[in-house]
């Protein structure tokens, strides 16, 4: 399933995931230039770089086999290795909290932590808050699995350094790290065991010094704190609230639930840990995160991402509780699993759509204009994701009735956003993302929702 999701729903899950990783490799590779980067994030060296390194590292690995690296396959080889990575760090934390989990409940566990649509919707992408999420996930899993053993110390290191990786992936990861030490502190200060704390700790910074602050010096070419920079934009000046939007404290409730069949147990179930069980280990991890996310004026539903891993033991402990409570629910379960699973097999549907839509034309172009090409298009900067572009591409702006000349030796087209309503060319389409026509039979709406451009040729210059 992760290779063929990797395959189908390509493309970045969200704007930062292309902006501020894929491009900010693309920079660091040298084929865009600092001009056509989001300056404002770049200038103020507020993002981490460890996600950038990796894909500068598989680029440059791919161009060890091959003259001309794909930015596709370099795309398709992440997106694979981000599915196996949260497969395994479902597999880890699954077994190490399967005992609180009840033996009739188990297999609805496993399920649920691998199969939903969310799960399997994100679990390939490279995003900052989804890496971030495996890691966590895959670091509590050898952490509670270990914690008991006496003299097992190398998973603990191991442990810390997974979440100081985290936390370099995504710095609001802090927020679980810090809740998570500050319960361990007060179990360890009861045990005796505080060597196990400290060594944890000191694993912790030591990954953060090494994934953040020297990962950040060799990309930024000197010395810089990103996790301050990027409290200082985002926080002190306001910068994400005011050009992002703010929304009230309780947003969160209604942006989770309407991720049906599984979004309202996910926000139920949270609360109901927090409220019975407060001094739990997943309580000190998931409380603090999502609680400082509510304080926080921007609110969009990936920042809470990282705790997706979490939501399944959650749900099977509240399964529980109320099943032995309310001897009706007991009876309907059966019916009800039915129910919210064949919801869940519709919305895996989704999968066949790209996350990123217009991604379609950038690889038509890659793929069938190799030779010196001229791109008349009136894109945006966000929308011509130019880690995707050959270098023999040239884009033009351009806008409706400006001229259109091909010089000899070049391929020419016109890319046209499908939201125009401007007078499409009088020239062959080559490309667009609905085939057979469907965007004559779908509602305009639709249409409108999904960005993509379409593709017109003035000149193909390939075969000469």
């Amino acid at each position: 399933m992760t290779f063929v999701s990797s395959w189908t729903n390509f493309g970045h899950l969200c704007g930062d995931e292309y902006s501020q990783i894929f491009e900010f490799a693309a920079w660091k590779l040298g084929y865009v230039h600092h001009a056509d980067l989001r300056l404002w994030e770049f200038d103020s060296q507020m993002r981490p770089s460890i996600q950038i390194w990796i894909v500068v590292g598989v680029y440059r690995l791919l161009a060890l086999f091959t003259h001309e690296v794909n930015p596709f396959t370099v795309n398709y080889i992440i997106y694979v290795a981000s599915g196996l990575l949260s497969i395994a760090s479902i597999l880890v934390f699954s077994n190490a909290f399967m005992h609180r989990v009840k033996e009739r409940y188990r297999d609805f566990f496993i399920i649920l932590s691998l199969f939903t649509w969310l799960v399997l919707y994100t679990n390939t992408h490279f995003n900052s808050e989804n890496i971030c999420g495996h890691l966590l996930l895959l670091a509590m899993g050898l952490f509670y699995g270990n914690l008991g053993k006496v003299g097992r110390n190398l998973p603990i290191i191991i442990a810390g350094i997974i979440l100081g990786l985290s936390f370099s992936c995504r710095f609001q990861a802090g927020f679980a790290i810090l809740g998570l030490m500050t319960w361990y502190f007060v179990t360890s200060w009861k045990a005796k065991t505080l060597l196990r704390w400290l060594l944890l700790s000191v694993s912790i910074l030591f990954a953060i010094s090494v994934f953040t602050l020297l990962a950040d010096y060799f990309f930024y070419g000197k010395f810089v704190l990103s996790p301050y920079n990027y409290y200082y934009e985002n926080i002190v000046t306001g910068t994400m609230n005011r050009v992002s939007g703010v929304s009230p404290w309780f947003a969160y409730l209604f942006m989770v639930s309407v991720y049906l069949p599984f979004g309202p147990l996910y926000v139920f179930s949270t609360i109901r840990q927090t409220i019975v069980f407060p001094r739990d280990i997943l309580t000190s991890i998931i409380a603090p995160f999502v609680l400082i996310h509510c304080l926080i004026g921007h609110k969009e539903v990936r920042f809470l991402l990282p705790m997706l891993g979490f939501m399944p033991v959650l749900i099977m402990i509240t399964l529980d509780d109320l099943g032995t409570r309310f001897a009706s629910l007991e009876k309907h379960l059966p019916f009800m699993v039915r129910a919210l699973w064949i919801l869940n097999l519709l919305a895996c549907f989704s999968l066949l759509i790209p996350a990123a839509t217009e991604i379609g034309a950038w690889s038509y172009l890659h793929d069938h204009y190799k030779k010196p090409t001229l791109l008349y298009y009136e894109g945006s900067l966000h929308q011509k994701l130019l880690y995707y572009k050959r270098p023999t591409v040239r884009i033009i702006a351009c806008k409706a009735g400006d001229p259109t000349p091909c010089p000899p030796g070049f391929n020419a087209l016109i890319a046209v956003d499908a939201k125009s309503k401007e007078t499409k060319p009088n020239l062959p389409m080559v490309y667009t993302f609905f085939p057979y026509g469907l965007d004559k039979i779908l509602p305009s709406a639709i249409n409108q929702s999904i960005g993509h451009f379409d593709l017109y040729e003035l000149r193909n210059i390939e075969s000469e």
